[in-house]
């Protein structure tokens, strides 16, 4: 009955979970939902993660190319990140080229990547204006139920964790280049950025938080995905994004660094058990 309840009049139904200070999946405001990860899962890729936070479910994969680096940054190597959004994972996409919130989403990833500089460029750069490691870093969504760009940090930053380069040698004479996939050099990661999304629910004189929401309450707060992210790296804000819907109060605003800055500790030691575990099962 309350399925049919919540097909027929979506928005009094949330309304009523939330005049009782409980969201429809009984989860209070500021809780989010179970997290579970899984490293190394892909053996096509040179690094790879799956995430599943809720339902939402996403698969990174990482894989490895030589480029000449830009001309205007001779020293640096290149960092790539692409997110796709398959019509499986909602009935709110299409097969055929990107849609715009795809390309939002990969936007956003990119620019959260960029802004906690976890990775240097300059360490992808094997020979100065000649050699560089390319990193494609391709993120599959097989399940959108909401906060998607926190899911998709999470399975990006677990794989570079995991991510090993091999080691190349060049001859300048002959001008040959040698790679050696079984001597390796672990990436290095600086911190571990956290993205917390939130939706912003206008209730009658009062705008109400929730933390990690899932599809249906993002839509219920009018927007298209969360209306608002906020990431942390090491204790350091690093980046927001506002999006849509109702506007943020300054007293909530803080109260969102707060739960998300909180939140980004229970990940990095979530995140940092899982490639332990999978270090001393190898």
């Amino acid at each position: 009955m309350s399925e049919i309840y919540k097909l027929i009049h979506p928005v009094k139904y949330f309304n009523d979970y939330i005049s009782r200070n409980v969201r429809p999946d009984g989860r209070n405001f500021y809780e989010h939902r179970n997290i579970k990860l899984n490293v190394n899962s892909i053996q096509a890729a040179e690094a790879s993660a799956v995430v599943k936070c809720g339902n939402t479910t996403v698969i990174c994969g990482i894989k490895l190319e030589l480029a000449t680096p830009k001309a205007e940054d001779p020293d640096a190597g290149f960092l790539v990140t692409n997110v796709e959004l398959l019509p499986l994972c909602s009935s709110k996409f299409r097969p055929g080229p990107p849609s715009d919130y795809a390309q939002v989403i990969s936007n956003i990833v990119s620019d959260i990547v960029i802004n906690s500089q976890c990775v240097d460029l300059k360490d992808l750069c094997i020979i100065s204006d000649k050699f560089a490691w390319v990193l494609y870093c391709d993120i599959v969504c097989i399940d959108n139920d909401g906060s998607l760009v926190d899911a998709c940090i999470m399975a990006l930053i677990s794989s570079l964790k995991t991510l090993s380069l091999p080691t190349v040698s060049y001859d300048e004479e002959t001008e040959n280049i040698k790679v050696d996939t079984k001597v390796r050099t672990p990436l290095k990661v600086n911190g571990l950025p956290v993205a917390t999304s939130f939706a912003i629910f206008p209730f009658f004189e009062r705008s109400i938080l929730l933390t990690d929401p899932s599809a249906y309450e993002e839509d219920m707060c009018g927007g298209n995905g969360a209306n608002f992210i906020v990431c942390w790296n090491k204790g350091f804000l690093c980046g927001t994004h506002k999006f849509g819907g109702s506007s943020l109060s300054i007293e909530d605003e803080k109260e969102a660094l707060k739960i998300a800055k909180q939140r980004t500790q229970l990940v990095e030691k979530l995140i940092d058990i899982c490639i332990q575990n999978e270090n001393i099962e190898q």
